[in-house]
């Protein structure tokens, strides 16, 4: 721990009997990782806000979006990659039917 007997007051605005940081690699260690918790948080906090934006951006797109443009979109998608869609409808009619027999 740090010697306060030594600091009776400083010109800097300290408290008598505080020691600055320059006297004590205890209080610089810890200002040195408040600073860097701050930093840290400054850049979640940024992050948080570019993906509440996007999310916020994705909903408003999914409301917008109707019926007829998914049709329109799984048509598109069959027309580029004919054996994908058959594929998926395979398995669908496999599943519907594991699902639904007696």
């Amino acid at each position: 721990m740090c010697d306060v007997e030594h600091n009776t007051g400083s010109p800097s605005g300290e408290a008598a009997g505080q020691p600055s940081e320059a006297e004590c690699p205890e209080i610089r260690s810890a200002a040195d990782a408040v600073r860097l918790a701050k930093l840290e948080l400054e850049k979640a906090q940024k992050l948080y806000d570019e993906v509440r934006q996007q999310a916020a951006e994705q909903i408003e797109k999914v409301r917008e979006t109707t019926v007829g443009d998914l049709i329109d979109g799984t048509l598109e998608a069959v027309r580029k990659r004919p054996a994908v869609g058959l594929s998926l409808a395979a398995l669908a009619g496999f599943f519907l039917g594991r699902l639904f027999r007696r």
